[in-house]
């Protein structure tokens, strides 16, 4: 009776094995980490803990992720660098506790379907920069309550639907640089009440509507040299009342009469600047606006 009892109380009290590591893995506790990059895996690897908090695959040859490809949870997962050409809609919906994603570097990507992030709703980094992406559905950030950081920088994105972001509330950082946008409409960036950071430099954009800018009322950053900007509306300027660090250098300003108004929002904010150097009229070619 005793030895019978004996082995109860060893079944019962002992603790579990340490979960087993995938081939060609290391894995690390506290934070429970599965290193797996540069193996060459095409798939996401089976056997990976369930209780992982991060879980590392970049620099792999991974084509495709699919519903239950991650059967696992994570906090940290980490794709970049691999050959991922297509995301299943709901791809990582069993990730609930996800907070960081980096798909960036996957330059056969090109395209998402909406529904994609399907169910992130603790996510607060995402990145997807150098995807060769050359539009994002209406829908893809949908629900992304918590995210903060999101790069999309170096993709090749020609326009941006209105309310994209609109979901986005606490968004801090947007890094939209390196694409090939055009215009900046007035529904935008509608949504975005708490972000600081805006990087739009290195596009193409020629016009900025009045109001795009009217939910940035926090906004300290905002960048948009190197486009083909000749004019910026006064009300749009009005709107990033909080705004500290301006650079529009490199866009062939126009300073006639459409100047005045981005020459007196220079005159009644101290704001950290770039030159702003006139293309137009021949007369002021050369001049910097700010000093008209």
């Amino acid at each position: 009776g005793l030895s019978l009892w004996l082995v109860v109380w060893l079944v019962v009290v002992k603790p579990a094995p340490v979960q087993s590591c995938p081939h060609l893995c290391v894995c690390y506790p506290n934070p429970m980490t599965v290193s797996c990059q540069a193996q060459n895996f095409t798939l996401v690897p089976t056997g990976v803990p369930y209780d992982s908090q991060r879980v590392f695959l970049q620099n792999n040859r991974i084509t495709e992720l699919r519903v239950g490809s991650f059967g696992f949870g994570t906090q940290v997962l980490w794709l970049f660098s691999n050959n991922i050409t297509w995301i299943e809609a709901g791809a990582f919906s069993e990730l609930r506790d996800l907070e960081e994603l980096d798909l960036g570097d996957n330059p056969h990507l090109r395209r998402l379907e909406g529904g994609a992030f399907r169910g992130l709703e603790k996510l607060q980094s995402l990145h997807m920069h150098r995807c060769r992406l050359a539009a994002l559905p209406h829908d893809i950030f949908h629900k992304l309550y918590s995210l903060q950081y999101l790069y999309l920088q170096e993709n090749q994105l020609h326009f941006l639907q209105d309310d994209l972001f609109a979901d986005l509330i606490n968004l801090s950082q947007l890094f939209l640089h390196g694409n090939r946008i055009r215009t900046l409409s007035e529904n935008v960036f509608r949504g975005l009440v708490n972000l600081d950071r805006l990087l739009v430099h290195d596009n193409r954009i020629r016009q900025v509507n009045r109001r795009a800018f009217r939910d940035l009322g926090r906004l300290t950053m905002l960048f948009l040299f190197n486009n083909s900007l000749a004019e910026l509306p006064g009300q749009a300027m009005r709107d990033v009342e909080s705004i500290q660090f301006l650079r529009l250098n490199n866009n062939p300003w126009a300073c006639g009469c459409e100047a005045r108004p981005l020459w007196e929002f220079f005159r009644s904010n101290r704001v950290s600047s770039s030159e702003l150097i006139c293309a137009s009229p021949s007369a002021r070619r050369g001049l910097d606006l700010r000093f008209l």
